[in-house]
Formats: structure tokens, sequence, C-alpha cells
């Protein structure tokens, strides 16, 4: 169960962000990743605050693990054997090699022209790239809008952004800090 803490002046508005930072990992698919969550909201200095504390996805693997890889005339054939992995392994593929080179010759075969079967088979599929880049997109649907002026921290397994629209000041630079390193010792506990 995720815990998450609000601080802010007022009990309508902390519990608002908790339940809306919780539909948006919902939406996502997410809030099983998500072990903590520690916000500060002060509107009064348009200062946001969230610290978040991500369990660690499953290991990488290879191409090869996930699917069966065939050298061609024209490129590397893959056939996806591991379905769970289809739709990252496509997008990692579209991202390296442009769309133009990846045909998807059925729902679990593809071709990627002018590729070594060799060379495809050994690229790693990270899960902890994408659940990263989950959590940054939750992270920014829930900032309010204008805060642009940001501090932001990352470590293994801890995210805190700090943001306002004004100059960031070193109290909450210090303070972005402080629970960063409170979910770290946090995350240690676990």
């Amino acid at each position: 169960m995720m815990k998450v803490t609000v601080e802010g002046h007022e009990d309508w508005g902390n519990q608002s962000y908790d339940e809306l930072f919780r539909r948006i990992l919902l939406d996502l698919g997410i809030t099983r990743m998500v072990d903590e969550v520690h916000m500060i909201i002060e509107p009064e200095n348009s200062f946001f605050l969230i610290s978040l504390r991500v369990r660690t996805a499953t290991g990488a693997k290879s191409v090869s693990e996930v699917a069966k890889v065939e050298q061609k005339p024209e490129g590397a054939m893959l056939t996806i054997t591991n379905e769970l992995y289809a739709p990252r392994l496509l997008a990692m593929l579209w991202r390296d090699y442009g769309r133009q080179r990846v045909d998807q010759l059925s729902r679990f075969e593809l071709m990627v022209r002018g590729v070594k079967a060799e060379e495809l088979g050994e690229k790693m599929l990270d899960p902890g790239e994408e659940l990263k880049q989950k959590v940054l997109d939750a992270v920014w649907r829930l900032l309010p809008e204008g805060l642009k002026v940001r501090h932001n921290i990352y470590s293994e397994g801890v995210l805190t952004i700090a943001a306002t629209e004004h100059t960031m000041k070193q109290d909450w630079k210090d303070l972005a800090e402080k629970i960063h390193a409170e979910l770290e010792l946090g995350r240690e506990a676990v």
C-alpha cells in the first residue's frame, strides 16, 4: 500500500492532491510501483514539492530472451515469444531504428531492415527506464501549471522535484534535499 503524505494549509486541498495523484497513477497503470509520496504545497508562495520512492522494476532482458531472432537477407526477423514485452520491444525498435525500418508483419512477427540479428539479439529491454518515464509523466500531470522553475533530485529509486514560478529559494532547495534524503532512508528500511 502506497503511503502518501501531503503537507499544506488546507485539509481539503491536501486530500484533493492525494486523490488526484492516486488517480493519475491508476490511469498510468503504475499504482503498485510507487511505495511512498511526500508532497508539500504552499500556494501562497507558489511552491510545490513532490518526492517519490519507487519500487525497482524487474530486471532487464535481452531481445533474444523475449523473441526468437533470425538473420534474413533483408535484416533481422523477430518472432516475439513473451507477449508481455511486445509493446516495449516495438517501442524500443522504433526509437533505435526508426519506424520506416521496422515492419510489423503480424502481431508477434517483426522485421527490422538493415540490422544484423546478432546485434539485435544482444540489445537490452530496460523496464526501469519505462517506469521512470511513467513516474515523470505522473508528476508532470500533477504539477500546477506555471511553476516552471524547478529543482530536480534523482537517485536510485527516489525522485524529488521542487517547483515555483519565482526564483528558487535556497530554503526550498534545502527542504527538497531533506525530504529526498528521508525517502532514501525509507528505501533502505524496506
